[in-house]
Order: structure tokens, then sequence, then C-alpha cells
């Protein structure tokens, strides 16, 4: 009796939530990872990183952005004894609407900042997001 209750409860509110998983997603989360150590040696600096922003990531997204001071590591997947590389890192998040301009604008940046800073990657995520204000 107890096993039907908690299923009846359980299928009840699935029913309850389960519209708002069909509803499509209002925007999309990206998260852009920028290491900022440089093959060379050193790192990309503020000044430099703040003209990166300023030149590249205002004109296609100039609604706004966030960006958070990060420290994070990686490895090279290509390399198979790649060692484990401990950066600074600036984290970018742009919460935009899922079109193919915002998908552009975002290759974009990620391939003119490995172009600029002699790069191998920019970690890249993105997650479907409602917008609450």
């Amino acid at each position: 009796m107890r096993l039907i209750s908690f299923i009846t409860c359980l299928l009840t509110a699935l029913f309850l939530v389960a519209p708002s998983f069909a509803e499509p997603p209002e925007a999309v989360e990206t998260n852009l990872y920028f290491g900022l150590a440089l093959e060379a040696g050193g790192e990309v600096s503020e000044l430099e990183w703040s003209a990166f922003l300023m030149e590249e990531v205002t004109p296609r997204f100039p609604d706004g952005f966030t960006v958070v001071d990060a420290y994070g590591q990686w490895r090279d997947p290509s390399l198979a004894d790649a060692p484990v590389i401990r950066e600074k890192t600036k984290l970018l998040i742009v919460v935009h609407p899922g079109t193919a301009e915002t998908d552009e604008a975002i290759t974009e940046i990620k391939s003119l900042y490995k172009s600029r800073f002699d790069q191998k990657s920019v970690f890249h995520t993105d997650a479907p997001v409602r917008i609450v204000e």
C-alpha cells in the first residue's frame, strides 16, 4: 500500500513538472574558459585581456557578459604523455539567444583568442537556461 501511494505521488509530481521540461529554453548560457599561460612563457596580461574584451567580445555581445577570474588545469588530449598544465584562467559567461549568429560570434571569439595568444584551445560549454529577473 505504501509503495502504491509513493508511486502515485511520484507520477503526480512528474505530471505537474513535465510541461516545464517540454518548453524550449529561453536562452543559452555559454561558458568560455581562456587559459592565460603563453606557450613562450609568461601570461596574457590584464591590459591584453581588457583589449581583447573591448575589441572582440564587446562588439559581438554589446548587451553584456560576465568575466570571472579562475584557476584551472588541463592536458592536451592529442599528446599521449601530455603534462598537466595549471594556469590562471578567465571565465567568460554569456547568456544569449541560441541563434546561428550567436554561435558564429562565439566561434569567432574562440578562434581570435587562439590566434592572438597562440593557444591550442578554448574550453567551451553551453547549457539551456531560463531567465529569471
